[in-house]
């Protein structure tokens, strides 16, 4: 709750920054891009391909995901869980489109990462100021990526390339949000940014994506 109210009080006090002021800034620069990169990772790792060779039973299905699991475990591994079993089980439906087992695979794997996380993460990467705009570039790339054509079951090796990538991208490049304050975020993608910005003071120790490791 006072959390909450921090929250509303920083809304009061900060600018709303629009979608060019956005653009312009290199302080929102890093962090619009890995909003965007999410959200890209969300609509090209296939979803929808499973949902349009599957009848309305499994555009329906999906594994819920309380709250409280992605506090527990956090953002980013669930992310990565969901990136390589969707890999994987977009494998298993390249070889066999009538799979169902791959099917149910895919979508609950989907449900675990790349379906609710973007949306968490895309929040938390921008102070109250920026984050409507933001939000909004997140989601145009999100739904400007729904492009797919229907040209059989070999589309899958396309996702599993994609998918890989967005795997390789979250490990290296998307922060641990759980737990951490915008301040604290926003500092690591300062330091990351190289550390010879002069408007900038030291940052705090960042968590990197693997581990605690302030080198990488």
């Amino acid at each position: 709750m006072q959390e909450m109210k921090e929250e509303s009080q920083q809304m009061m006090r900060e600018k709303t920054v629009t979608i060019p002021e956005l653009f312009r800034s290199a302080a929102y620069r890093q962090p619009l891009f890995v909003a965007v990169m999410l959200q890209l990772s969300q609509q090209l790792s296939g979803i929808n391909a499973v949902f349009y060779y599957s009848t309305g039973i499994f555009e329906r299905a999906g594994v819920s995901q309380p709250l409280f699991v992605v506090e527990r475990v956090g953002r980013r591994p669930l992310h990565l869980v969901g990136l390589m079993g969707m890999a994987v089980s977009a494998v298993f439906l390249t070889v066999a489109m009538a799979f169902i087992a791959a099917i149910f695979s895919f979508v609950a794997f989907f449900e675990i990462g790349p379906g609710p996380i973007p949306w968490f993460i895309v929040a938390e990467l921008f102070s109250q100021g920026p984050r409507p705009s933001a939000i909004a570039v997140a989601g145009l790339s999100n739904w400007s990526a729904n492009f797919l054509q229907l040209c059989g079951p070999y589309v899958f090796i396309i996702f599993i390339v994609l998918l890989l990538g967005f795997f390789t991208f979250t490990y290296f490049k998307v922060p641990e949000t759980k737990g951490r304050t915008f301040d604290e975020i926003s500092a690591g993608f300062r330091q990351s940014a190289g550390h010879g910005a002069d408007k900038y003071s030291a940052p705090e120790e960042f968590n990197t994506l693997r581990g605690d490791d302030p080198d990488l």
